[in-house]
């Protein structure tokens, strides 16, 4: 939850821009609707089969009733209308937001090199800060849109299901609960190692472009005093540095990948032993509601197990970001920075 802390985040997105608050809120009712939908086979079957299965007793309970196709399709294009634009509107408003947010970033980080002196500017390879304006750059978006939106949506999203999930059958929401908890130390540990790989390609990829731009700045003194063949074995050692740091990061991120789209199967595995072991008065339509309102959670179930390695990745950039744009200004006014999360060695060479 370090993002919460963040001076740029805390005055440009959480406090000082109510849009944001909106377009989640509206994404939230977008995806409650998929359950409704779910939920709306219950009355098809109640009308074309004269069968109740138990979906259409729950959206009962919840006040609603048709008793013609008539009406049937009519709220189910409602339904499916309002989520289409509601969902267009939260993500189009996110993005511009996010996009706007960037926008101001960039403008300041480039404002504050172009005031830096002479000196002070050689001291930087611009190598460096090409990599600000895109591969940082990108990661703050995607922490924006994907990790602190998404995340929190889908969030409050699962937070409904469970609720719904307990008024289906408390017994079996209970297996769900549980079994989420014994895979959550699973996933944090995922999180410490991903964060550090994550910091340990970001700063291979960092150097490896440094030393390129240096280089083919450099191109012409390379060639008159014979350093050709130094300079490819420097190329080649820095290179092997950023393959082995990808290698580990997808490593973890394959790990992540294969558990998050395993933990929907394995959670309805143990419902299913259960039921096999410990009989109940369940009906057929009561495990069939419940099965597809856990199948409706697992997309958001991904994305918010996802949103902490995106937070993390993006907090980075935006760390380095700050700590350039307040380089000039004294000390008491800077942001600590973790060195353990970004060498200043990796940022700022040849400073003291």
């Amino acid at each position: 939850m370090d993002w919460i802390k963040n001076r740029t985040l805390q005055k440009k997105w959480i406090r000082n821009n109510p849009k944001v608050w909106i377009f989640l809120i509206l994404g939230w009712f977008a995806s409650i609707s998929t359950f409704f939908l779910s939920l709306m086979v219950g009355w098809f079957f109640d009308l074309h089969y004269s069968e109740s299965i138990n979906k259409s007793a729950l959206l009962e309970k919840l006040g609603f009733q048709v008793d013609n196709f008539s009406v049937f399709f009519m709220i189910m294009a409602i339904v499916i209308f309002a989520k289409f634009t509601l969902q267009l509107i939260e993500r189009k408003g996110i993005n511009q937001a996010a996009e706007t947010l960037i926008h101001r970033i960039t403008g300041r980080l480039y404002g504050k090199q172009m005031s830096w002196s002479e000196e002070l500017f050689s001291e930087r390879p611009f190598g460096k800060y090409l990599l600000r304006y895109s591969g940082d750059m990108s990661s703050i978006r995607g922490m924006l849109v994907n990790g602190i939106h998404r995340g929190i949506r889908d969030g409050l999203f699962l937070i409904c299901g469970i609720a719904l999930l307990f008024w289906v059958n408390y017994q079996w929401t209970l297996v769900v609960v549980l079994g989420s908890l014994l895979i959550l130390p699973v996933f944090i540990y995922l999180d410490r190692k991903q964060l550090s790989s994550i910091t340990a390609k970001q700063n291979s990829k960092n150097e490896l472009l440094n030393f390129v731009t240096t280089s083919f700045s450099n191109h012409q003194k390379i060639l008159e005093k014979n350093q050709v063949e130094r300079n490819l074995r420097g190329f080649r050692r820095r290179n092997r540095e950023v393959m082995a740091a990808v290698d580990s990061f997808q490593k973890w991120e394959s790990l992540r990948h294969a558990l998050v789209n395993s933990t929907g199967p394995a959670l309805i595995f143990f419902i299913l032993g259960m039921i096999w072991l410990i009989p109940n008065q369940s009906s057929p339509g009561e495990l069939l509601t419940f099965l597809l309102i856990m199948g409706a959670m697992t997309p958001a179930l991904r994305n918010v197990i996802k949103a902490p390695s995106l937070i993390q990745k993006g907090l980075l950039s935006l760390r380095k970001i700050e700590h350039l744009i307040r380089k000039k200004e004294k000390i008491k006014t800077m942001e600590p920075v973790d060195s353990k999360i970004l060498p200043l060695s990796k940022i700022q060479p040849g400073v003291k």
